[in-house]
């Protein structure tokens, strides 16, 4: 008996790995294949809406929704996802894990995503998949260790944060070297959205790191979008609602962006605390601002102060008072946002 035990047990360290490999094949990636997968890309969290409507070229990327079905015709699967602002993405792939056919299926997909040219469609080919409660699970806990590391190390970006003419935490990747000039981008945009989010979190620390990055990410990628200076947006939003995207004012104004009711209704947002709409809605107000003020006055920085103007106090008073309206709230508005977008601007 003991030597048989000693074979048996010896085939059976052999074979379970085979085993669970093959069980793995058959229904798709084990969660530690997926996230092997994921390090190996070098992806740490799921992109956003703006993101993937930015893309050029191609990049592995996660995103995030639910499984609405998967069509197989002859050789072909294609996955429909919705995503987290309600669009859909068709995902082509060679095949897909049982898991996620039959019902609706919350998940991440690792994708290859690609776009030739600006005007081309998206392409997203599936890598891996994984179940959107496994991931965020992991998520949550890695949320809560750094949390706990902030907690006894102190955050460095946070003490920048509080003293921002000073030291600036964003000057440096996009003005290089703190000059004074207003710098074009020297970073891709997938680099400095963590720097942005890691400011965005020292101004609202209630913000969890995954909201932090969203707020970044939409900033980042809606101003590339309309060719808005991104250091524009994040003065903006800082003095609008402090990166808050429950924000409501007194008057009414929601989100992030402080959207007015008729506002926000006039732009098709469905949801102003939602934060991708909100900032789509804000940088394409923010843009019609800016080509307008700019024709009237033939100065790029005039026009900048009556787009501030029109934002907070509406294009109605800027025309009547022919110019900034004597409005002391206006005009404090304006100094702020001025004020943080030199500061963000290396200036």
């Amino acid at each position: 008996m003991p030597a048989e035990y000693g074979i048996l047990a010896m085939m059976r360290r052999l074979f379970t790995p085979v085993l669970l490999l093959i069980a793995a094949m058959a229904h798709g990636q084990s969660l530690d294949q997926y996230l092997a997968l994921r390090k190996q890309h070098k992806v740490t969290q799921a992109v956003g809406v703006p993101a993937l409507e930015t893309l050029l070229g191609t990049r592995v990327v996660e995103v995030q929704g639910k499984v609405k079905g998967v069509f197989e015709v002859q050789d072909k699967v294609a996955l429909m996802l919705e995503r987290t602002d309600g669009g859909t993405e068709i995902i082509d792939a060679n095949s897909a894990p049982d898991w996620l056919k039959g019902n609706e299926v919350s998940a991440r997909l690792l994708v290859r995503a690609s776009r030739l040219h600006e005007t081309a469609q998206l392409r997203c080919v599936l890598i891996g998949a994984a179940p959107e409660a496994s991931i965020r699970r992991i998520e949550i806990d890695a949320e809560q260790k750094a949390a706990a590391r902030r907690r006894l190390e102190g955050s460095k970006s946070s003490r920048a944060a509080t003293t921002p003419r000073n030291n600036n935490p964003l000057s440096g990747p996009i003005g290089r070297g703190g000059t004074k000039s207003t710098k074009a981008w020297s970073l891709p945009a997938h680099e400095v959205t963590p720097i942005y989010a890691g400011f965005i979190k020292g101004r609202n620390k209630s913000l969890t790191d995954g909201q932090a990055y969203k707020i970044a990410e939409g900033i980042v990628g809606f101003s590339l979008k309309y060719g808005v200076d991104a250091r524009l947006i994040m003065a903006m939003v800082l003095v609008e609602s402090g990166f808050n995207p429950s924000a409501t004012s007194r008057a009414g104004a929601m989100g992030l962006g402080q959207l007015m009711p008729g506002t926000a209704a006039g732009m098709g947002v469905g949801n102003p605390y939602d934060t991708t709409e909100n900032l789509y809605a804000c940088v394409r107000i923010v843009r019609g601002h800016l080509d307008k003020y700019k024709k009237q006055t033939g100065d790029p920085y005039e026009g900048l102060i009556l787009a501030l103007a029109a934002y907070n106090a509406g294009s109605g008073n800027v025309r009547r008072h022919g110019g900034v309206p004597p409005f002391k709230e206006t005009q404090r508005y304006i100094q702020k946002v001025i004020g943080w977008y030199k500061s963000l601007s290396g200036t």
